[in-house]
């Protein structure tokens, strides 16, 4: 499996708890082999890439593009003129996004200033024919300024990944490499 030990994909799709309740319970949009996928995002995207990459290959998706950029944030995105030149020329049918971490850490005030970039982003997105699927980030060690709720309420589908256990790496936000692989696993199987 390339870069990517089955044991730590196998290992952190047992560790998540409640995708299949969230499966069941949810309309969402289907991978096919004819399907086009965009990852965007923050250091969550980052760290989920290499992953979602793999699991495109093995499903037979041939179409698989990913980028994440360390520290980014929702408003930073939305004027990204990179991800224009990307959705123009890429054609996806599924834009999975995974941004929101970095704007939960902005404070008071973050869901006001942040809302008409999410608009603006999600605009953008819609403009591409693209399914959209916005992937929640993990549970936060810090408090949550409400940015992820304007997101969901926003979106046609949202993973909430605060329902599951994702194994950290040491500076508690972050997934470590079985919890990377786990949560791409639990993402991959909701979509399938």
């Amino acid at each position: 499996m390339g870069d990517v030990d089955r044991r730590w994909l196998l290992g952190g799709l047992l560790t998540v708890l409640g995708v299949g309740l969230v499966a069941a319970a949810t309309r969402r949009p289907k991978l096919t082999e004819k399907s086009r996928v965009l990852l965007i995002g923050d250091s969550m995207a980052v760290g989920l890439d290499p992953h979602m990459r793999e699991l495109a290959g093995e499903t037979g998706i041939e179409a698989y593009a990913g980028r994440g950029i360390t520290g980014s944030r929702i408003d930073q995105w939305a004027r990204m003129g990179w991800l224009d030149t990307e959705l123009e020329s890429f054609h996806p049918t599924l834009v999975l996004v995974s941004l929101g971490t970095n704007d939960e850490a902005l404070g008071a005030g973050a869901v006001a200033r942040q809302e008409p970039f999410v608009d603006e982003l999600l605009e953008k997105l819609h403009g591409s024919g693209a399914e959209i699927v916005w992937i929640g980030h993990p549970s936060l060690p810090f408090e949550e300024n409400g940015v992820a709720d304007l997101i969901e309420s926003k979106v046609p589908f949202y993973f909430r990944s605060t329902e599951l256990d994702i194994p950290r790496s040491p500076d508690g936000l972050h997934p470590n490499a079985a919890g990377y692989a786990g949560w791409s696993g639990a993402i991959w199987r909701w979509l399938s």
